[in-house]
């Protein structure tokens, strides 16, 4: 017999990164392990990161056996389309970009592309973002800055200052990184697959570079002239998630019937109420809404971002 469903929250999957740091520890009161820690996947069915239930009756269950199991009661569908991660950048990522779901089931062995959206939850003095190219520049521009390196790079690219509270959009094809200082929190498709066409010439410690995969990124980018217009960034988006931030919600009613929620607590603590109980959330944590839920009220003292699955496959 099925165990009943309810809002689930996870033992976080904390990731290495040579970019990374341990913000995130003093931000949310996190205890993490040893190391440069650059990502924090909250809700991620991803055989490169895999939540584990930390409460409740399912304790101890992975979401991908949990989504096989329940498959509509739970996420929609039979496989989980999305993934939580908060991102503490302490140097400059790499520039990159990812593909779309067309390429990846044609090259690669995912079943879905790349398209994510930031909301940036710090920034230090200065901080910035690097979303998208410079207009006008061409395949064959930046196939030749490449080629050269260093500065010729920096000019294509369109370089954003950045504040906490902002949101933006990065469809599959769209040239970004993130800048030293600068903590978000990404909303992406349950993929992870990356192609890094420039690491700012950066080599680990013991003076190996990281590899790049500038062939694949010169076929994936969005050359067009539409690549920075953020309704059109929205939009291609919108094909795949919707994010939501809720400020300071009273008795906010969940609408389940359109499917699962994903609630992080950006700020201050949060209250989801169910048929079956009450489940409290701290800064910083998510959690999942089961699509089976009939009725849920969220209530908040601070921001809550609201994520949600556009398209089930």
């Amino acid at each position: 017999m099925k165990q009943e469903l309810y809002p689930l929250t996870f033992h976080p999957v904390y990731k290495e990164k040579i970019w990374g740091g341990r913000r995130l520890e003093k931000l949310f009161d996190r205890r993490l392990p040893e190391g440069l820690i650059g990502e924090s996947w909250d809700v991620a069915a991803h055989p490169n990161g895999m939540s584990v239930v930390d409460r409740g009756p399912l304790s101890g269950s992975n979401l991908a056996l949990l989504v096989e199991e329940y498959k509509e009661e739970l996420a929609g569908g039979d496989r989980f389309p999305l993934l939580l991660k908060l991102i503490d950048a302490q140097q400059d990522l790499s520039v990159q970009v990812h593909p779309d779901d067309d390429y990846v089931r044609r090259f690669a062995k995912e079943r879905w592309g790349k398209t994510e959206m930031w909301y940036i939850l710090q920034s230090d003095p200065g901080a910035w973002i690097i979303w998208g190219l410079q207009p006008g520049v061409t395949r064959r521009d930046f196939a030749r800055a490449v080629e050269t390196g260093g500065e010729a790079i920096l000019e294509c690219l369109n370089k954003v200052p950045v504040q906490p509270g902002e949101v933006y959009p990065i469809s599959a094809g769209l040239v970004h990184a993130l800048g030293a200082g600068v903590v978000v929190a990404e909303i992406q498709q349950n993929s992870d697959t990356t192609f890094r066409v420039y690491d700012w010439d950066r080599t680990d410690d013991q003076g190996k570079a990281r590899e790049l995969h500038v062939e694949q990124a010169l076929e994936t980018i969005d050359f067009s002239e539409h690549a920075l217009d953020r309704d059109y960034q929205f939009a291609r988006c919108a094909e795949h998630f919707h994010l939501e931030v809720l400020d300071q919600p009273q008795h906010y009613g969940l609408n389940l019937a359109e499917g699962f929620k994903i609630l992080t607590s950006l700020e201050g603590s949060a209250e989801i109420v169910w048929n079956g109980g009450t489940l409290n959330l701290v800064p910083g944590q998510s959690c999942l809404v089961p699509a089976a839920l009939d009725r849920c009220m969220l209530s908040a003292d601070g921001k809550v971002m609201c994520c949600s699955s556009t398209k089930v496959e």
